[in-house]
């Protein structure tokens, strides 16, 4: 199998367990008896796509410019040097799950679907969930094959 057909199937992967994961979390929503399946299928995409879009423009974004200053060599002039680069490029990887479970949490409000400890752990919980089995099994494909 040629490197690309790989990368494309990798990327096939990522969008089918994102909807699929979308999909699962609509039906995790409707089960526990929160919504109905129409307004947790539009929560789950809203959400999502929402958490995706902007946490990793945000965090491409930050790569960049790490990226940027270390070929113009101003990665030197940086304030607290390598470990204040390491803080921005940790602070920007967390970025992507935080506004996740915030996004959801927020929505969880709106749509007036959940409150309490509850509603945290459940956007913690499916934050988490999405970016493993989205993030990770193309990964893992990679490497395997």
């Amino acid at each position: 199998m040629s490197i690309v057909t790989k990368e494309w199937i990798a990327v096939l992967i990522f969008v089918l367990c994102f909807l699929g994961y979308s999909v699962g979390e609509a039906v995790w929503l409707k089960r526990k008896g929160w919504a109905s399946l129409g307004r947790s299928l539009a929560f789950a995409a809203a959400t999502n796509f929402f958490g995706y879009a902007i946490g990793f423009f945000v965090l491409f974004v930050v790569f960049g410019v790490v990226l940027a200053m270390a070929w113009d060599g101003s990665l030197n002039q940086f304030p607290l040097n390598d470990y204040g680069i390491a803080v921005v490029l940790i602070l920007a990887v967390l970025f992507v799950p935080v506004l996740l479970a915030l996004s959801k949490r927020l929505l969880l409000k709106l749509f007036k679907l959940q409150t309490g400890k509850s509603a945290w752990l459940f956007s913690i919980l499916s934050a988490i969930l999405i970016l493993i089995f989205s993030i990770g099994l193309p990964i893992l494909f990679l490497y395997v094959f």
